[in-house]
């Protein structure tokens, strides 16, 4: 069997099972035995500092294994040491302000160790580059005990979630995610290491097993950067064994690959693997190389019709409107030859045949119109479809007048919406409440909207408030529209933060200024 004829047997894009020796490879970073042995080292100087952790840790014995013991009694010391001797510390932010968060100093210490030394090298570009160029297509997703940034530099268009916790708390998609299993540098509190973090992650680990048992029965796994005995992958494939009945392991057996780093090694091999998952015989395809290359021009035959960035965006925007029924920002919903809906765009159809007009009518909230008033972002309808489907819908869910005046400014037809002009107010003062003008004379020291705002931008609620007294002959549209702009050019979700004060003075300015830009005669 070639690696070809793998690859054509895979029924779709395969999932990255990634371990350490990937970014031993291309950051020349240290495995973990190495990473220990670094940081036993600035405890203890001594040339068998680590040798020494290392027999103390057999002597004890843990549940979890010799290593994060290890870990566990190096950290113990370091964290000492770390606090009591200021010259040991590394000066930089990330490290101060994750301490002071409540991070152990010796997980903030290693993860900036290892974002400073996180650097490609130059012998494996091209190698690094075709990696990337199968990730648009080629690739579903990578599985990661990594600590480390390679792949979210690398995958910029995949989506990270960092921990157990976020992972099975995490509506995931499971195309174009990248699962940092055992925490991020970015979050250094999330770092596996320690005897306590294994024995945590093993006590949830069933959940991780259920939420990843949908991307195992679906995808075929390439592990690649792992050893054949590597305890953390035989610990995960036992929790998923052990919920499946046989019929449904057999058939993950067919569409796993291990891929075996032979140094040295021209070409390739492929042969079968058995190795005992808990009580089970689970075999494989063993891929033994030493060129990593190959596999990577292997996988770019095998493509997905669309990329991956794309169709997880498809699967979140369909994932939102089932839970909540409302369209987010790329999807249009509709009959399958709604007029409203331009031709080029990607629809769907759900429902019964009269649902178009109720999708354009529900796809604008309130918040967005009056946000688009001043940014004019909802470019994709134009004014006749806003004015003649969204606008009456929230007509009747809002109370008080919406602003209308940009829209029936940029009318491309004959249709002149008068139900809407007769709805709408035409003069600044009716614009104002009661109060607004009761307060009116307050505003005298101000000699123009630009000044009042100069006075009382420091305290921004006041000032909104302040300025929905000001008579007419002190407004400029122009400057009021900057104020505004400024507002959601910080927030663009401003509307739904403000309390609910500052929110109904913003919108009277808004209508204000609506009026004074596009409807003053």
């Amino acid at each position: 069997m070639t690696i070809q004829d793998i690859v054509s047997h895979f029924n779709t894009i395969p999932f990255l099972f990634v371990g350490s020796g990937i970014t031993r490879r291309y950051y020349n970073l240290p495995d973990w035995k190495g990473l220990l042995t670094e940081f036993a080292s600035r405890v203890n100087s001594d040339r068998f500092a680590y040798r020494a952790y290392e027999s103390k840790a057999q002597q004890l014995g843990s549940p979890q294994g010799v290593m994060p013991k290890i870990a566990t009694l190096i950290q113990q010391d370091f964290d000492t040491k770390w606090y009591n001797t200021p010259t040991m510390r590394t000066n930089e932010s990330f490290v101060l302000n994750a301490v002071e968060r409540g991070c152990s100093p010796f997980k903030a210490e290693i993860a900036w160790y290892l974002k400073e030394q996180s650097v490609a090298l130059p012998e494996y570009k091209e190698e690094i580059q075709k990696l990337k160029n199968i990730s648009k297509k080629n690739l579903a997703g990578i599985i990661t005990t990594n600590y480390d940034f390679f792949f979210e530099k690398l995958f910029d268009d995949y989506t990270p979630y960092v921990g157990q916790d976020q992972l099975v708390f995490s509506a995931i998609q499971g195309i174009a995610e990248i699962y940092k299993i055992h925490g991020s540098v970015s979050l250094p509190e999330t770092l596996i290491i320690n005897e306590r973090d294994y024995e945590v992650f093993n006590d949830k680990s069933k959940y991780l097993a259920a939420k990843l048992m949908t991307i195992f029965m679906e995808y075929p796994i390439i592990y690649i950067g792992y050893s054949l005995t590597d305890q953390d992958i035989q610990k995960i494939l036992n929790d998923i064994l052990l919920c499946l009945p046989k019929d449904k392991a057999d058939r993950l057996q067919e569409r796993f690959v291990f891929v075996d780093y032979k140094p040295d090694m021209t070409g390739y091999t492929v042969s079968s693997y058995a190795m005992a998952i808990g009580p089970q015989i689970f075999s494989m395809t063993r891929l033994a190389l030493s060129d990593f290359g190959i596999l990577y021009d292997a996988l770019a035959a095998k493509q997905a019709s669309v990329p991956v960035k794309l169709l997880r965006r498809f699967k979140e925007e369909m994932y939102t409107y089932v839970v909540t029924s409302k369209p987010g920002p790329l999807m249009k919903v509709g009959q399958i030859d709604d007029k409203n809906i331009d031709e080029n765009c990607l629809a769907i159809s759900i429902g019964v045949s009269n649902t178009g007009e109720r999708g354009l009518q529900s796809i604008v909230h309130a918040n967005e119109w009056y946000r688009s008033i001043v940014m004019g972002d909802l470019t994709d309808y134009s004014a006749e479809q806003l004015l003649r489907y969204a606008y009456p819908e929230m007509r009747r869910s809002n109370s008080g007048d919406l602003p209308v005046y940009r829209y029936l400014s940029q009318i491309q037809t004959q249709e002149d919406f008068p139900q809407i002009r007769s709805e709408t107010k035409s003069n600044f003062d009716d614009l104002a409440t009661k109060t607004n003008k009761k307060y009116r004379s307050t505003t005298d020291c101000y000699s123009s909207l630009q000044n009042l705002w100069e006075t009382l931008k420091d305290n921004p609620p006041k000032a909104y408030r302040v300025m929905c007294s000001l008579p007419e002959d002190k407004m400029d549209a122009d400057y009021l529209g900057q104020i505004l702009r400024e507002i959601f050019t910080n927030d663009p979700d401003a509307l739904d933060h403000f309390d609910v004060n500052t929110r109904s003075n913003v919108k009277r300015l808004i209508r204000m200024y609506d009026y004074l830009k596009w409807g003053k005669k």
